[in-house]
C-alpha cells in the first residue's frame, strides 16, 4: 500500500541494493547502538541516517533483527505507520528466534491501531483503513499469542461491521469469544455478534431460521445482565422487531397457502403464528383469532355429513 511518505526511505533502499559485503560487527553494532539511542531520544531523522549504512546485506546477520526493528521504530516515529509495518512484515520468518519478538508484536499492534483511527486515503489506490486490516490480520495470524489479540479481533470485527460485511464481522467476534473468553471485550463481542445477525435481516421475507438464531443470541446476551443501557435498549428493540417479522412471515405464508387451496399448509403456519413465543408481536391476538376460525372451518368441512 505505497504512500508518498515512503519516498524518504529511497536512499535506504538504494544502499541496500548496492551493498555487497557486510560491515565489520564492531562498527555495525556501534552504528546500530547510536541509532537505537537516537530513537529512544525521539531523534528519528538522525536515526534514519545512522541506519542507512546498515541496509540490506551490509548489516551482519546476527544484528539484522535489531536493525529491522530499529528501522520500523524510526518509520513509526516519523509518522509512517504503513512503512513501519513493511519493515517488520517478515520478521517472524527472517528472525524466528529473536528476543525482540514481543517488542515487534507490540509495535505491529500500535501500527494497526493507529491506522484504524485514520480515514486517510487516495481514491481506490490506498487507504489507512485497508492498511489497518492488513496489519491486524497479520498480527492475529502470525502472532496469535499476543496480549492484544482480543483488541485486534474487536477492531477487525468493528471494521467489517462498518463495511456491512456481517459474515466476516461475526467470524471475528466469534474468534474473540472463543480465543479470549476472559477478555473484557467478550460482552461487547456477544452483543455485536447478535447485531450482525439482526443487520443481515431486512424484514419478514428473510428466512425464519436466521430470525430465530438472532433472537436466541440477543436473549442470551440480555441474560448476562449487561450494564450498557444502549446495548440493552437496542437488543430489546431488535427482539421486538424480529418477533413482529416472524409473526408476519407465518401470516404471509398462510395467506399463500390459502390462495392455492391448501388448508393444511395454511393451518400449519397459522399455528406457528399463534405460538405463545410470539405473544409479544403486534397483531398476535388477531393471528390467534384467525387460527381458531380457520381451524373451526376445517373441522366443520371434515365432519360427518358435511357437504363436499
Amino acid at each position: 500500500m505505497p504512500k508518498p511518505t515512503l519516498l524518504r526511505w529511497l536512499p535506504f533502499v538504494v544502499v541496500a541494493a548496492c551493498a555487497s559485503a557486510p560491515l565489520q560487527a564492531p562498527a555495525a553494532e556501534q552504528m546500530l547502538a547510536t541509532a537505537e539511542a537516537q530513537i529512544a531520544a525521539g531523534q528519528f531523522a538522525a536515526a534514519r541516517q545512522a541506519l542507512s549504512p546498515l541496509a540490506g546485506d551490509a548489516c551482519p546477520k546476527r544484528l539484522r533483527d535489531r536493525r529491522d526493528f530499529a528501522e520500523a521504530r524510526t518509520r513509526f516515529g516519523e509518522g509512517e505507520a504503513w512503512s513501519a509495518y513493511l519493515a517488520v512484515e517478515r520478521f517472524a520468518d527472517d528472525h524466528p528466534h529473536s528476543d525482540l519478538r514481543p517488542a515487534v508484536v507490540d509495535l505491529i499492534w500500535q501500527v494497526g491501531a493507529t491506522l484504524s483511527k485514520s480515514d486517510a486515503g487516495f481514491l481506490f489506490f490506498w487507504s489507512d483503513q485497508r492498511a489497518a486490516r492488513t496489519v491486524l490480520e497479520h498480527l492475529i495470524t502470525r502472532y496469535p499469542e499476543t496480549a492484544q489479540l482480543a483488541d485486534a479481533l474487536r477492531l477487525l470485527g468493528d471494521m467489517a461491521f462498518a463495511d456491512t460485511d456481517y459474515e466476516l464481522a461475526q467470524q471475528r467476534y466469534r474468534d474473540l469469544m472463543l480465543d479470549r473468553p476472559e477478555s473484557e471485550w467478550v460482552g461487547y463481542a456477544q452483543y455485536k455478534y447478535a447485531m450482525c445477525l439482526v443487520q443481515s435481516l431486512e424484514g419478514p421475507d428473510y428466512d425464519l431460521e436466521r430470525m430465530q438464531q438472532a433472537t436466541r443470541e440477543l436473549r442470551d446476551f440480555l441474560a448476562t445482565k449487561p450494564e450498557n443501557p444502549e446495548f440493552v435498549r437496542t437488543a430489546q428493540e431488535s427482539i421486538q422487531r424480529i418477533t413482529d417479522w416472524r409473526l408476519q412471515r407465518h401470516l404471509d405464508t398462510a395467506a399463500f397457502y390459502a390462495t392455492v387451496g391448501s388448508t393444511a399448509g395454511r393451518l400449519h403456519h397459522l399455528e406457528q403464528a399463534a405460538d405463545p413465543q410470539l405473544a409479544a408481536a403486534a397483531g398476535y391476538a388477531e393471528a390467534v383469532a384467525l387460527r381458531d376460525r380457520v381451524a373451526s372451518e376445517a373441522r366443520q368441512a371434515t365432519a360427518p355429513g358435511s357437504q363436499p
